[in-house]
């Protein structure tokens, strides 16, 4: 595999790190996995929305820095190539099919499932949104995601599917 194709950048005296200009901080996924614990014993499926929506706003952000033009395919492959560089394991479009509304995307290596470790529930919650927060980006409108698979599961990867959803003539709407 090669490099990250995006440029890091450290500033020790101020202690900055930047990702292509933005601001960026080094935290281990173990962190990561005891925050969205801690979360879930307090505020039980409620965690699994907070992670889901922090998921959603870098991939809706992501999708806003990186567009270039009309060629969403490329869009969504540029997106999951920042998560890649971050460290967020390899992420791969699997399916995107405007006309369906409908994206797949698979992470192998997820630092999420690995740093949970083994639970009988997918837990990639913050990945998951991301999904969910390209597919509304890539289809201009509110798309659910679910992880389909998971590491953390004991499968040998993370599928997500993201689905939007048309909202003419409902009520409401869910993931």
């Amino acid at each position: 595999m090669s490099k990250p194709s995006g440029s890091f950048d450290w500033d020790p005296v101020t202690g900055r790190l930047e990702f292509e200009g933005l601001r960026h901080l080094l935290l281990r996924p173990e962190t990561l996995a005891e925050i969205q614990k801690g979360v879930e014993d307090r505020l039980a499926g409620k965690a699994a929305e907070f992670m889901y929506a922090a998921g959603a706003a870098w991939a809706v952000g992501a999708c806003r820095r990186l567009r270039k033009g009309d060629d969403l395919a490329a869009l969504a492959r540029e997106v999951c190539a920042q998560a890649t560089a971050l460290g967020w394991g390899v992420w791969t479009v699997q399916a995107f099919e405007p006309g369906a509304r409908r994206l797949q995307v698979e992470i192998q290596g997820s630092p999420f499932a690995e740093a949970y470790g083994a639970a009988d529930h997918p837990v990639c919650h913050l990945a998951c949104g991301a999904v969910a927060g390209l597919a509304e980006s890539l289809l201009a409108m509110p798309a659910g995601c679910g992880e389909r698979t998971c590491r953390a599961m004991g499968h040998p990867s993370c599928v997500f599917v993201a689905e939007g959803q048309d909202l003419a003539g409902k009520e409401s709407w869910g993931w």
